[in-house]
């Protein structure tokens, strides 16, 4: 049954028949233009920079981690620009930093972090860590105190853990210090085998925070001086810079993708009469997605977009997609007819193959233009740079493909204008010959079999164990990201993080910001605040009272001690002391934001915002702790007056565990929704949309389920390859869907033999070529090279089964269906009189003499 959007594919073949013509007469004038538009498109690259920071790239820019992560940056960041560096310290051996001579090496290198790693600003002036650490120069300060009281062997002061008492004050060093041995009944701290120092950085210039930062690493792992130790870093800056080297490093595989495909695209494009052979052709047609990539980056880079890592697995697929066109083209042209003028053949060619082609390329831009909307920048980048880069191969291949081929056709026909004698090269390649017969016979073949009862009956059982075990993979699907996946495994920042990970589980803490404390001298106000400190103090997984770091208690014992004429007096909260109090310890100025002259008038804007951490334990991985994340958001909504906002350097990553679930699944639905409506415009019947969609919602279920059973959870990363999974399955499921659409034949069977012969081999290369595109990742592999690796290998085999068998299955059955339902009538689609468009063309004998290299010129 042929649906009333039939009318809109008549307009289309029309305008491409028309496109193809004009580009048959005048061939240079296509391709001057599109040189012209590439190398103005090139100007982009002026405005060409790269962000590749993971923690704002990889998590959706709505999350309430990304407003708790501005919260917090707002209030340290004091004036200037902010940059915190992790440092972990361990012994190569992996023993205890206490022995003596690891101790030393320690101390020494604290010392030289603080005091002689130096940089200069834009007026020269040098600096050191000390310069730039203001109000966080003393977050290291417990755990220097634990070490001098070694090196100066202390003996009459116990060191306790998670707390040691020097000089009658609670110092808190389970921070600092993992993997720690303690006395079971006095709690004395026996040994320890990780330290992990934070460094706070806020100046006004970025480029000295980076430098010191540069420095710092290379002496953490290249000097000698401290060859007892194993050390490292981590900064938001480091793990960029990571992500921008794993883009950097896989780029020059391009190379090697385009060489792979210019053999396989050269050796199918030999025909068994050599003058039919397009190679030089094909080879100019492969180089056409290098433009379309040059062209797609000056674009997108002109509207001041960033360029991100993940960009480069948009590269190795525009490969892939312009190199199937160029397969669909030229199997398009061997089908006209010889005896017409190479302009016309050539409309032709577009006619049929830019249908075809504009199928696929619609449902390519449906699938990747759901990523635009997306609120995580990764994925908004990735769907914007695809869908750029899917429009411009699309309009280069359909338009400079057939004017390379209307230069070059008169090869085809030079034999017959030119004696060669001896000299030429066989006009007939005979293994190709004998290649073509079994060709027609194996797809002829196939197509006697899908039509077959048993095979029926034997597609729907393989497909319930396919469902199943995808079913299966689905069910078991893990949501988690993190940073190890977004580098290479063995960078720097993959190793820091996996040892991180494991010794943090003893201990970790979190902040939390008090935007709006209001007037604590308020009994009642005063009282919340303790009880926001209890309740984060008493929540899962907490490390209790004794992590608690927070200005309030001291500075209330404080007051006491200054204004209490007895132990047990109960004193007013007053402002008028605080100013004195950080005099009298300045480690409390970095958790309060104060106004002195409200403070010394008793003011309650004396403190505009604080900060307290506690801790807490157990947990590391991001989709073990979105739970206790979300008791910590509910336990600041119970004070709405406080603008309480909790923060770990881990709530980014981990709210991606609640959102991409979801995400995921409404992606898929609504693109096969989408792709419906898309068929629905070009392939009106309802037999071949019903058995495509099938397909394409069969196949994409499957490479989810199986991606799991091989390793790959959720995350942006494997959502990006998701969008990509789609729009290929589609291709192979459209091309085989339009083009049993087209055939004008009276049986199921007749019309999947002529489906079959002349797309099946087409659609094969181009499912091929794109599983070819990607191997060469496996040169150097790393999570994200290697999620699109996975996903082209599964979209490529599980589309091609779908594409070559059971979705003929099913157009068959269902062809076979409608008939019977309508008492042996033949459906419209298959018969309404008109030959626009047929994929098949009847081949006559032919001799035509054109000599030229030159654009055909009809006779004036």
């Amino acid at each position: 049954m042929r649906l009333a959007t039939a009318k809109s594919e008549e307009f289309m073949k029309r305008i491409f028949y028309r496109l193809g013509l004009s580009i048959g007469y005048h061939p240079w004038r296509f391709i001057a233009g599109l040189l012209i538009f590439t190398a103005f498109s090139s100007v982009g690259f002026i405005r060409f920079h790269q962000w590749n920071n993971a923690r704002q790239t990889f998590t959706d820019s709505d999350s309430a981690s990304h407003k708790e992560a501005r919260v917090l940056e707002e209030f340290l960041q004091q004036n200037g620009t902010l940059n915190m560096i992790e440092v972990m310290i361990e012994a190569r051996d992996n023993g205890s930093l206490l022995r003596e001579e690891h101790r030393h090496q320690v101390w020494d290198l604290v010392y030289e972090i603080s005091n002689n790693i130096t940089v200069k600003d834009s007026s020269g002036r040098l600096l050191t860590y000390k310069d730039m650490c203001d109000p966080y120069c003393g977050k290291n300060d417990a755990f220097f105190a634990l070490l001098k009281l070694y090196n100066q062997n202390f003996s009459r002061v116990d060191i306790t853990y998670p707390t040691m008492d020097l000089l009658g004050k609670q110092i808190f060093i389970a921070a600092n210090v993992y993997g720690v041995s303690v006395d079971k009944k006095t709690n004395v701290l026996e040994e320890f085998r990780t330290i992990i120092l934070r460094y706070y950085m806020v100046y006004t210039e970025t480029k000295p925070l980076i430098a010191w930062e540069t420095k710092l690493v290379n002496v953490l792992y290249n000097d000698p001086k401290y060859n007892l130790l194993r050390c490292g870093a981590a900064s938001d800056n480091l793990v960029g810079n990571e992500v921008r080297e794993m883009g950097t490093k896989t780029a020059p595989l391009l190379s090697i993708s385009l060489a792979i495909l210019m053999i396989f695209l050269m050796v199918c494009s030999f025909r068994y009469k050599r003058r039919e052979s397009k190679p030089f052709e094909a080879l100019l047609g492969g180089a056409t997605p290098l433009l379309a990539g040059i062209t797609t980056v000056g674009l997108v880079s002109a509207t001041g977009s960033a360029f991100q890592s993940i960009v480069v697995s948009t590269l190795f697929l525009l490969l892939a997609i312009g190199i199937d066109d160029v397969f669909i083209m030229l199997a398009a042209w061997h089908r006209t007819e010889k005896s017409l003028d190479i302009p016309k053949r050539i409309a032709e060619m577009v006619q049929v193959s830019g249908c075809s082609m504009t199928v696929t390329s619609i449902t390519n831009l449906i699938s990747f233009g759901n990523g635009v909307l997306s609120s995580t920048p990764v994925l908004q980048t990735f769907a914007i740079y695809s869908v750029v880069a899917s429009i411009i191969c699309y309009l280069y291949q359909l338009i400079l493909f057939p004017a390379i081929l209307t230069l070059t056709a008169h090869n085809e026909y030079k034999k017959i204008d030119d004696e060669c004698g001896n000299t030429c090269l066989p006009e007939e390649l005979t293994p190709i010959k004998h290649a073509g017969v079994f060709h027609d016979r194996a797809w002829k073949w196939l197509a006697r079999v899908v039509g077959k009862p048993w095979m029926r009956i034997l597609t729907i059982l393989v497909l319930a164990v396919y469902w199943a075990i995808t079913y299966y993979g689905i069910s078991i699907v893990e949501t988690d990201l993190s940073v190890q996946k977004l580098a290479p495994p063995e960078a720097r920042i993959v190793q820091f993080k996996i040892r991180y990970d494991e010794a943090i589980k003893d201990m970790q803490t979190f902040a939390i910001v008090v935007t709006t404390p209001g007037d604590l001298r308020d009994a009642r106000r005063l009282t919340a605040v303790k009880n926001v400190i209890k309740d984060y103090e008493t929540a899962s997984y907490s490390y209790g009272p004794a992590s608690t770091f927070c200005f309030l208690q001291p500075y209330l014992d404080y007051v006491t001690f200054r204004e209490g004429e007895e132990e047990d007096t109960d004193v007013p909260f007053t402002y008028v002391h605080i100013p004195s109090f950080l005099e009298s310890d300045s480690y409390w100025k970095a958790t309060l934001r104060i106004n002195e002259t409200a403070c010394t008038l008793n003011d309650p804007e004396c403190i505009g915002s604080f900060l307290f951490t506690t801790g807490f334990t157990t947990l590391a991985r991001y989709n073990e702790m979105f739970p206790l994340i979300q008791e910590w958001r509910q336990i600041s909504s119970k004070y709405p007056e406080l603008g309480v906002y909790a923060y770990t350097e881990r709530s980014t990553f981990a709210d991606q565990t609640d959102v991409l679930g979801d995400v995921i699944w409404q992606t898929l639905y609504s693109e096969v929704i989408c792709m419906g409506l898309s068929f629905i415009v070009f392939i009106p019947d309802v037999v071949s949309i019903a058995a495509a969609m099938f397909s394409l919602l069969s196949v994409n279920l499957g490479v989810f389920g199986f991606l799991s059973l091989w390793g790959v959870g959720i995350d942006p990363v494997s959502m990006a390859a998701l969008l990509m999974s789609i729009g290929f399955s589609v291709d192979i499921s459209a091309h085989i869907s339009y083009h049993y659409y087209q055939v004008k034949a009276s049986t199921p069977l007749e019309k999947l033999e002529d489906a079959f012969l002349n797309i099946g081999w087409p659609t094969m290369q181009g499912g091929l070529s794109t599983m070819f595109a990607m191997m060469p990742i496996l040169f150097k592999p790393c999570y994200l090279g290697m999620v699109f690796l996975k996903t082209v290998t599964l979209v490529t085999i599980f589309g091609l089964i779908h594409g070559l068998i059971v979705l003929p299955v099913f157009l068959s059955m269902l062809t076979a269906l409608r008939r019977k339902c309508s008492r042996g009538n033949v459906a419209p689609a298959d018969n309404d009189g008109s030959d626009s468009g047929s994929s098949t063309f009847s081949v006559q004998p032919h001799r035509i003499s054109i000599k030229s290299f030159t654009a055909y010129k009809p006779d004036q």
